[in-house]
């Protein structure tokens, strides 16, 4: 079966130690589905097994039973869907859990998109998450998930005392002088979309992350207004800076500008939430031309519409949402850098 796409998202993490084995200690909890089909559950349940085997044979966590996690949530009231609110965060930290492991599987047609994530509960942040698409049988869904276990893990490392830390990446600086064109690898190791042609504000070119940060991500703060986002070229920066600090103060995580803030790839740590232009951008110069490996999802941009809506695009025509897009809609996200 061709694969569609694999993404993954990295933020440090420090932690007190749990347990005594030394090695960091995780639970996997119920995935969640998109739709209430026997099949879609049943396979959602199967997804849960097959992670949480996987995890144990790798030899680097400490993963607690499932009859443990289950009986924990069941006491303490904690529903799966919300676990990384703020209550229920503070409750798993009485309970001394230190990481969550959890996804969703969502049918597309007889396909999956499967997401593997795990919650830092000391933070309340998710830390690390892959996903992937893949074929509904039984083989390919088997197949599947070794695979984007497999790249779950190798993006996750065993810190000291009981952590999990981001592994270490090399950073690759641009050469003095270098002329990009569109389509070039970038410094972090994205695909240049945009040339201004002229060095000002400390950059020149725009370059998109290789893979998308995520995928079925809300855009977060519905109901509420961020104020003084942009719309144009160069102004994504500012807008996720503007839209993380307002989600702090909400006390929301797990967002689309969130995902991007926090991400750390190719040795950069200064990717964003690209605007409506500049998502344009990336649409009109890398997807229209077969370039990038997006999705034909609807991506998210940082530019805010209203106090319940944000303005995104779909990848599959082009076709812009200019604006009554519901911030709680779930999208993709793409994160980008300027240099």
């Amino acid at each position: 079966m061709k694969k569609l796409f694999t993404a993954a998202v990295f933020l440090p993490v420090c932690l007190a130690v749990f347990g005594q084995s030394g090695l960091p200690q995780l639970a996997v909890v119920q995935f969640s589905t998109n739709d209430n089909e026997l099949k879609t559950l049943r396979d959602a349940v199967t997804v849960r097994n097959l992670v949480e085997s996987q995890l144990i044979a790798a030899g680097k966590y400490r993963v607690i039973t499932r009859e443990e996690i289950d009986k924990l949530l069941a006491n303490q009231q904690i529903v799966v869907s919300s676990i990384s609110s703020s209550e229920n965060v503070k409750k798993l930290q009485l309970q001394n859990i230190s990481y969550i492991v959890t996804g969703s599987v969502d049918a597309m047609g007889s396909d999956y998109a499967v997401t593997v994530k795990v919650l830092d509960v000391e933070t309340g942040q998710f830390s690390h998450s892959t996903h992937d698409f893949m074929g509904g049988s039984s083989r390919e869904l088997y197949t599947g998930i070794n695979t984007l276990v497999t790249a779950f893990v190798a993006g996750m490392a065993a810190g000291k005392e009981g952590t999990i830390v981001q592994q270490p990446q090399q950073a690759v600086r641009p050469a003095a002088g270098k002329i990009y064109k569109i389509g070039d690898t970038g410094p972090a190791g994205g695909i240049v979309f945009f040339d201004k042609g002229f060095s000002s504000d400390g950059w020149r070119y725009l370059e998109a992350a290789p893979q998308d940060m995520g995928v079925g991500l809300q855009w977060g703060a519905y109901m509420q207004t961020v104020g003084g986002t942009n719309d144009g070229i160069g102004s994504g920066k500012r807008n996720t800076e503007l839209i993380v600090s307002r989600l702090k103060q909400l006390g929301e995580s797990g967002r689309a500008a969130q995902f991007c803030d926090a991400a750390a790839y190719g040795g950069y740590d200064d990717w964003f939430l690209p605007s409506k232009v500049e998502l344009n951008l990336m649409y009109r110069n890398l997807t229209a031309k077969g370039l990038g490996g997006f999705s034909n999802f609807w991506y998210w941009s940082s530019s805010e519409y209203d106090n319940s809506s944000a303005c995104g695009q779909s990848f599959s025509d082009g076709s812009p949402y200019t604006d009554y897009v519901h911030k709680y809609n779930t999208r993709s996200v793409r994160a980008v850098r300027a240099f």
